[in-house]
Protein backbone atom coordinates (compact mmCIF):
# COMPACT_ATOMS: atom_id res chain seq x y z
CA UNK A 1 0.00 0.00 0.00
CA UNK A 2 1.58 3.06 -1.33
CA UNK A 3 1.41 6.68 0.83
CA UNK A 4 -1.87 7.91 -1.37
CA UNK A 5 -3.73 4.80 -0.42
CA UNK A 6 -2.33 4.93 2.63
CA UNK A 7 -4.30 8.49 3.10
CA UNK A 8 -7.48 8.25 1.28
CA UNK A 9 -8.27 5.25 3.85
CA UNK A 10 -6.82 7.77 6.95
CA UNK A 11 -9.11 10.61 5.42
CA UNK A 12 -11.94 8.71 5.20
CA UNK A 13 -11.61 7.56 8.51
CA UNK A 14 -11.29 10.62 10.02
CA UNK A 15 -14.61 12.02 8.09
CA UNK A 16 -16.49 9.07 9.55
CA UNK A 17 -14.95 10.03 13.17
CA UNK A 18 -16.23 13.87 12.83
CA UNK A 19 -19.43 13.06 11.60
CA UNK A 20 -19.97 10.42 14.94
CA UNK A 21 -18.43 13.24 17.00
CA UNK A 22 -20.48 16.14 15.20
CA UNK A 23 -23.72 14.56 15.82
CA UNK A 24 -23.36 13.86 19.17
CA UNK A 25 -22.06 17.33 20.00
CA UNK A 26 -23.26 19.73 17.59
CA UNK A 27 -27.23 18.95 18.03
CA UNK A 28 -26.85 20.38 21.86
CA UNK A 29 -28.13 23.27 23.08
CA UNK A 30 -24.97 25.09 24.87
CA UNK A 31 -23.52 25.06 21.58
CA UNK A 32 -23.85 27.45 19.23
CA UNK A 33 -26.87 27.37 15.86
CA UNK A 34 -23.75 27.22 13.09
CA UNK A 35 -21.88 23.61 14.40
CA UNK A 36 -25.70 22.14 13.05
CA UNK A 37 -24.06 22.54 9.15
CA UNK A 38 -21.08 20.37 9.93
CA UNK A 39 -22.59 17.28 10.07
CA UNK A 40 -24.36 17.74 6.97
CA UNK A 41 -21.37 18.96 5.00
CA UNK A 42 -19.21 15.96 6.45
CA UNK A 43 -22.23 13.33 5.54
CA UNK A 44 -22.04 14.58 1.85
CA UNK A 45 -18.18 14.14 1.89
CA UNK A 46 -18.29 10.59 3.19
CA UNK A 47 -21.11 9.88 0.67
CA UNK A 48 -19.13 11.21 -1.75
CA UNK A 49 -15.90 9.70 -1.41
CA UNK A 50 -17.86 5.88 -0.29
CA UNK A 51 -19.62 6.24 -4.06
CA UNK A 52 -16.85 7.51 -6.20
CA UNK A 53 -13.22 6.99 -4.32
CA UNK A 54 -11.10 4.71 -6.72
CA UNK A 55 -9.24 3.00 -3.89
CA UNK A 56 -12.07 2.68 -1.41
CA UNK A 57 -14.52 1.24 -4.81
CA UNK A 58 -11.18 -1.35 -5.06
CA UNK A 59 -11.64 -2.77 -1.39
CA UNK A 60 -15.50 -3.17 -1.03
CA UNK A 61 -15.55 -4.32 -4.81
CA UNK A 62 -18.00 -2.11 -6.47
CA UNK A 63 -18.98 0.12 -8.68
CA UNK A 64 -22.36 1.93 -8.29
CA UNK A 65 -22.53 3.76 -11.61
CA UNK A 66 -21.56 0.87 -13.62
CA UNK A 67 -19.88 1.60 -17.21
CA UNK A 68 -20.47 5.28 -16.06
CA UNK A 69 -18.62 5.15 -12.56
CA UNK A 70 -15.86 7.72 -14.25
CA UNK A 71 -18.20 10.33 -15.51
CA UNK A 72 -20.02 10.12 -12.52
CA UNK A 73 -16.70 10.31 -10.48
CA UNK A 74 -15.49 14.14 -11.91
CA UNK A 75 -19.23 15.31 -11.82
CA UNK A 76 -19.71 14.66 -8.12
CA UNK A 77 -16.13 15.65 -7.41
CA UNK A 78 -17.00 18.86 -9.66
CA UNK A 79 -20.34 19.60 -7.92
CA UNK A 80 -18.91 18.98 -4.50
CA UNK A 81 -16.99 22.15 -5.00
CA UNK A 82 -19.60 24.46 -4.58
CA UNK A 83 -21.22 22.80 -2.35
CA UNK A 84 -18.59 22.96 0.13
CA UNK A 85 -17.70 26.84 -1.05
CA UNK A 86 -21.67 27.54 -0.13
CA UNK A 87 -21.21 25.54 3.40
CA UNK A 88 -18.54 27.26 4.15
CA UNK A 89 -19.88 30.36 3.27
CA UNK A 90 -22.96 30.42 5.29
CA UNK A 91 -20.92 29.45 8.20
CA UNK A 92 -18.38 32.48 7.78
CA UNK A 93 -21.69 34.41 7.44
CA UNK A 94 -23.25 33.79 10.88
CA UNK A 95 -20.05 34.53 12.66
CA UNK A 96 -18.48 37.64 11.05
CA UNK A 97 -19.17 40.99 11.70
CA UNK A 98 -18.23 43.30 8.97
CA UNK A 99 -21.53 43.90 6.37
CA UNK A 100 -18.53 44.80 3.68
CA UNK A 101 -16.82 41.59 4.07
CA UNK A 102 -20.27 40.14 3.97
CA UNK A 103 -21.10 41.66 0.83
CA UNK A 104 -17.68 41.21 -0.96
CA UNK A 105 -18.26 37.57 0.30
CA UNK A 106 -22.14 37.39 -1.75
CA UNK A 107 -20.40 39.03 -4.88
CA UNK A 108 -17.87 35.84 -4.70
CA UNK A 109 -20.36 33.31 -4.36
CA UNK A 110 -22.49 34.70 -7.35
CA UNK A 111 -19.30 35.31 -9.58
CA UNK A 112 -18.40 31.95 -8.91
CA UNK A 113 -21.95 30.30 -9.68
CA UNK A 114 -21.50 32.16 -13.18
CA UNK A 115 -18.12 30.82 -13.77
CA UNK A 116 -19.20 27.12 -12.68
CA UNK A 117 -22.30 27.19 -15.02
CA UNK A 118 -20.49 28.30 -17.48
CA UNK A 119 -17.15 26.22 -17.71
CA UNK A 120 -19.45 23.33 -16.54
CA UNK A 121 -21.49 23.40 -19.91
CA UNK A 122 -18.79 24.37 -21.95
CA UNK A 123 -16.31 21.67 -21.03
CA UNK A 124 -18.64 19.05 -19.62
CA UNK A 125 -18.93 18.56 -15.81
CA UNK A 126 -18.26 15.34 -15.90
CA UNK A 127 -14.61 14.90 -18.08
CA UNK A 128 -12.37 16.77 -16.57
CA UNK A 129 -11.81 17.58 -12.79
CA UNK A 130 -12.11 21.81 -12.35
CA UNK A 131 -8.99 22.59 -10.41
CA UNK A 132 -9.85 26.70 -11.27
CA UNK A 133 -12.94 26.24 -9.20
CA UNK A 134 -11.06 24.65 -6.22
CA UNK A 135 -8.48 27.03 -6.44
CA UNK A 136 -11.63 29.93 -7.16
CA UNK A 137 -13.64 28.70 -3.59
CA UNK A 138 -10.26 28.33 -1.50
CA UNK A 139 -9.04 32.21 -2.34
CA UNK A 140 -13.16 33.61 -1.79
CA UNK A 141 -13.19 31.76 1.79
CA UNK A 142 -9.70 32.90 2.50
CA UNK A 143 -11.06 36.37 2.27
CA UNK A 144 -13.11 35.74 5.17
CA UNK A 145 -10.95 33.44 7.21
CA UNK A 146 -8.87 36.80 7.18
CA UNK A 147 -11.43 38.84 8.09
CA UNK A 148 -12.58 36.86 10.63
CA UNK A 149 -9.16 36.58 12.75
CA UNK A 150 -8.76 40.27 12.12
CA UNK A 151 -12.20 40.96 13.78
CA UNK A 152 -10.73 38.33 16.70
CA UNK A 153 -7.91 39.91 16.99
CA UNK A 154 -9.35 43.40 17.78
CA UNK A 155 -12.03 42.56 20.08
CA UNK A 156 -12.13 44.74 23.65
CA UNK A 157 -13.30 41.73 25.36
CA UNK A 158 -11.07 38.61 25.93
CA UNK A 159 -11.67 35.77 24.31
CA UNK A 160 -11.28 32.14 25.45
CA UNK A 161 -10.09 30.44 22.52
CA UNK A 162 -10.07 26.96 24.00
CA UNK A 163 -13.71 27.25 24.22
CA UNK A 164 -14.37 29.02 20.95
CA UNK A 165 -15.82 26.57 18.65
CA UNK A 166 -15.61 29.23 16.03
CA UNK A 167 -11.77 29.71 15.84
CA UNK A 168 -11.06 25.99 15.86
CA UNK A 169 -13.75 25.71 12.67
CA UNK A 170 -12.05 28.44 11.09
CA UNK A 171 -8.40 27.43 11.62
CA UNK A 172 -9.58 24.23 10.51
CA UNK A 173 -11.10 25.94 7.06
CA UNK A 174 -7.91 27.81 6.77
CA UNK A 175 -5.29 25.25 7.09
CA UNK A 176 -6.82 23.28 4.21
CA UNK A 177 -7.52 25.64 1.47
CA UNK A 178 -4.44 27.44 2.16
CA UNK A 179 -2.85 23.88 1.90
CA UNK A 180 -4.07 22.93 -1.16
CA UNK A 181 -3.83 26.00 -3.21
CA UNK A 182 0.01 25.30 -3.62
CA UNK A 183 -0.88 21.64 -4.60
CA UNK A 184 -3.59 22.12 -7.10
CA UNK A 185 -1.28 25.05 -8.73
CA UNK A 186 1.83 22.12 -8.62
CA UNK A 187 -1.22 19.09 -10.01
CA UNK A 188 -1.78 21.44 -12.97
CA UNK A 189 1.77 21.66 -13.72
CA UNK A 190 2.42 18.01 -13.60
CA UNK A 191 -1.09 17.32 -15.44
CA UNK A 192 0.50 19.70 -18.56
CA UNK A 193 3.71 17.59 -18.81
CA UNK A 194 2.26 13.90 -17.98
CA UNK A 195 3.62 13.37 -14.92
CA UNK A 196 0.19 11.94 -13.47
CA UNK A 197 1.74 9.37 -11.62
CA UNK A 198 3.24 12.25 -9.53
CA UNK A 199 0.30 14.09 -9.16
CA UNK A 200 -1.53 11.03 -7.49
CA UNK A 201 1.69 11.05 -4.96
CA UNK A 202 1.10 14.22 -3.77
CA UNK A 203 -2.70 14.05 -3.51
CA UNK A 204 -1.93 12.68 -0.55
CA UNK A 205 -1.01 15.72 0.54
CA UNK A 206 -4.83 16.88 0.28
CA UNK A 207 -5.93 13.62 1.78
CA UNK A 208 -3.43 14.20 5.30
CA UNK A 209 -4.81 17.71 5.00
CA UNK A 210 -8.37 16.99 5.69
CA UNK A 211 -7.50 14.74 8.43
CA UNK A 212 -5.88 17.52 10.22
CA UNK A 213 -8.77 19.42 9.20
CA UNK A 214 -11.36 16.96 10.69
CA UNK A 215 -9.74 16.71 13.80
CA UNK A 216 -9.62 20.69 14.12
CA UNK A 217 -13.39 20.10 13.81
CA UNK A 218 -13.17 17.67 16.20
CA UNK A 219 -12.28 19.88 18.63
CA UNK A 220 -14.78 23.16 17.92
CA UNK A 221 -17.63 20.40 18.54
CA UNK A 222 -16.41 19.46 21.64
CA UNK A 223 -14.84 22.43 23.02
CA UNK A 224 -17.64 23.26 25.01
CA UNK A 225 -18.32 19.97 26.37
CA UNK A 226 -20.23 20.78 30.04
CA UNK A 227 -18.39 18.60 32.61
CA UNK A 228 -19.27 18.03 36.36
Amino acid sequence: MDIYHISSVTNFIANILALAVGIFYCYRSYNPSYLRIFPVYLFVSIAIEFLINSYLLTIFHYQPFGSHQHYARFTLYNLYTPFELFMFAWFLFQIIQSFLVKRLLTACLILFSLFFIIYSLKLDIGINYNIIAVILESVIIIIPCLAWYRELFIRSEPVNLLNEPSFWLVTGIFFYLTTIIPFYVTSIYLRRHGLNGVGQSLSSINNFSLVITYMLFIKGFTCRIRRS
